[in-house]
């Protein structure tokens, strides 16, 4: 599975991800890439995933002819502690995600306030 990160992320956080093929949007060059032509690009480069911290993506983008999944990662902030607290979650729905899905992963924080 390719999974590409986006410049949103810490660029560190693939170091968690080493049993798939990742790569940061930053290594390709496509930091100033906006959202839309950012999954055609990693499409055209036969990524599979979209690892985002963009919550607002989901309302942004129409999935449904699409060949990736988005798989976007929502917490109090973007530090890299943050997220490698969430690697277990992300690491269960990267085994099931789909082309054309997008899955949000809520940080246990947040999901503990809404109780």
């Amino acid at each position: 599975m390719k999974i590409l990160l986006a410049h949103n992320l810490d660029r560190r956080l693939k170091n968690y991800l080493t049993e798939y093929e990742s790569t940061t949007s930053q290594e390709k060059g496509w930091t100033d890439v906006l959202n839309g032509e950012l999954l055609t690009l990693a499409e055209e480069n036969e990524f599979d995933v979209l690892l985002t911290a963009d919550s607002n993506i989901k309302s942004q983008q129409n999935l449904s002819n699409r060949k990736i999944a988005i798989l976007v990662l929502r917490a109090f902030n973007n530090r890299l502690t943050t997220h490698a607290e969430m690697i277990g979650d992300i690491h269960k729905v990267l085994a099931k995600i789909q082309p054309g899905e997008i899955v949000e992963i809520l940080h246990k924080d947040l999901t503990e306030k809404s109780k």
